[in-house]
């Protein structure tokens, strides 16, 4: 069998490794095999290293850009494509196709539950799963597709009213694109952005800027209609739940591992939510035609390219999550 080169993470073995001798997928019938040109470390990626999912044995990675090598459908063959990560269970049906698309219960999901992800040459994905890229996208703006369909999420769900006060808090990665996204999409008249690192805000255009400190949750304390955390700290969410009014939303886009020392205890959380009537709207895989349409508009291409800390091989991928995991990056990707 055809070997390659992949980047893998085994929870109970190993640990993080580089894979030189992988075998090469194969596409089942309806599947394409798409030879990836770049991915993505995305802080998901950073957290399965931590232990996010127990019993976690494959190759990393969900954010990426790619070349159909191979299809039954010869509409896709030669095409650059992105993908959507969650693989369905063809028996479920639902009323709801968010439910279908993001909840299937027997799901595999690329690069998280039980398939092989895109930090590696190949990957196997079904068709329907795949969205062209637009021509006049680099790839290294194309590689944004996926993550900028989370921050899409957001507007699908109709949690903001266009009258409501709305704080993002979190400027990494996903807290960049979730303040960019919702200026593109004019979803929000009163958008404040807050994070600790100055040259991290200026990067997003068109909101209100705002540096944490001690003294944020007293200046800021129930300011806010809607409050969304970004900060993909398992301590986000105390703050979130200072800033949003009584009654108000908070969306919470962080995941955290379980082994995580400082998340707060439940009882902190849920005593301010029941006494305050606040609501908590999780949040996770957003469309992808919308997210596509938002990354051509200037602003946010700007933005993920300002983003982009390095691009670096393949066969230096243990050296390039080392990078990612470091003070002040914000996105690493792979190059194969």
């Amino acid at each position: 069998m055809p070997k390659m080169q992949a980047l893998r993470y085994d929870d109970s073995e190993q640990g993080l490794y580089l894979s030189c001798d992988q075998t090469k997928p194969v596409p089942k019938s309806g599947e394409a095999l798409i030879r990836i040109l770049r991915a993505g470390i995305c802080s998901t990626d950073l957290e399965i290293i931590k232990g996010y999912v127990p019993g976690y044995k494959s190759s990393l990675g969900h954010e990426f850009v790619g070349v159909v090598e191979s299809c039954d459908d010869s509409k896709w063959q030669g095409k650059k494509v992105v993908g959507e990560i969650n693989c369905l269970c063809e028996a479920y049906q639902h009323s709801d196709p968010v439910m279908v698309r993001n909840h299937a219960p027997n799901r595999v999901v690329l690069g998280i539950i039980n398939k092989d992800g895109c930090m590696a040459e190949y990957i196997t994905l079904p068709k329907e799963n795949l969205h062209l890229v637009p021509s006049d996208l680099s790839d290294q703006e194309a590689c944004f597709a996926e993550p900028l369909a989370a921050a899409c999420r957001i507007a699908e769900q109709q949690v903001i009213q266009k009258s409501d006060k709305v704080a993002v808090i979190g400027d990494g990665k996903l807290g960049l694109l979730v303040a960019q996204a919702l200026v593109v999409l004019k979803e929000v008249k009163h958008l404040t952005h807050f994070g600790r690192h100055q040259e991290k805000l200026r990067l997003v255009s068109g909101t209100n800027q705002v540096v944490v400190n001690d003294e944020t949750k007293t200046e800021h304390s129930q300011a806010f209609d809607v409050v969304i955390d970004a900060t993909g700290s398992s301590q986000g969410i105390l703050l979130a739940l200072a800033m949003v009014r009584c009654m108000g939303t908070i969306v919470l886009k962080s995941t955290c591992s379980l082994k995580d020392p400082e998340q707060p205890q439940w009882s902190a959380i849920a005593n301010d939510m029941v006494v305050n009537e606040k609501r908590l709207v999780g949040s996770r895989c957003g469309p992808f035609q919308p997210a596509l349409q938002v990354l051509q508009d200037p602003r946010m291409r700007t933005l993920v390219n300002s983003m982009v800390t390095s691009a670096m091989p393949l066969s230096k991928g243990l050296e390039a999550i080392k990078l990612a995991q470091s003070k002040g990056a914000l996105k690493v990707q792979l190059v194969m």
